[in-house]
């Protein structure tokens, strides 16, 4: 079994994404037949109100395909994606859109090039956001890699050439995210 920090009393205390394999705060959806979702009948989400997942790497791969199935309906930039995602009513959004671009390197409204790289950016960005800087740190390259492994649909290898501006935005923005957490 891959890594897994559900219903483990040792993470009780971080946040919730990360307690339900749920990175991306995926809301619970019956209609959502998710691999490696746990059902309805076993969420212990309080209020069960989130996705759950066997495994991180489900819950990884889930955020993908929403990514994914997002872009190629047409909401294909940073700022449609992220709109639609985090919700002003619950969010503040603009914030939110802003660290995303920063992390990526991808400008706002520029279409998004789907490949493995631009999808473990957004995929890394969405969970610093939703679970803060601290413990999205606990989500490693060889999960989004074991996300990947399972994820079914056709991707390019790489994108054109910004992996080197991904990598220094996404440090850069971690001690960013960290400093402001540390904070509140």
């Amino acid at each position: 079994m891959k890594k897994s920090f559900l219903n483990n009393p040792l993470y009780a205390l971080y946040p919730r994404g990360i307690r339900n394999n749920n990175p991306g705060n995926i809301r619970f959806l019956n209609s959502n037949e998710w691999v490696g979702k746990v059902p309805y009948s076993k969420n212990t989400d309080s209020g069960r109100e989130f996705e759950q997942f066997t495994e991180l790497r489900f819950g990884i791969r889930a955020k993908m395909v929403l990514i994914y199935n997002k872009v190629n309906s047409g909401t294909n930039t940073i700022a449609k994606l992220i709109s639609n995602y985090a919700p002003p009513s619950e969010n503040n959004t603009a914030a939110y859109i802003n660290q995303v671009t920063a992390m990526t390197g991808i400008d706002k409204n520029a279409v998004i090039e789907l490949s493995e790289q631009s999808l473990i950016g957004l995929c890394k960005a969405i969970s610093l956001m939703e679970n803060g800087a601290k413990y999205s740190a606990y989500i490693t390259d060889s999960d989004y890699a074991d996300a990947i492994a399972v994820f079914d649909r056709p991707l390019k290898k790489k994108s054109k050439d910004n992996t080197l501006i991904i990598a220094l935005a996404l440090v850069a923005l971690a001690v960013i995210a960290y400093k402001i957490n540390k904070k509140k």
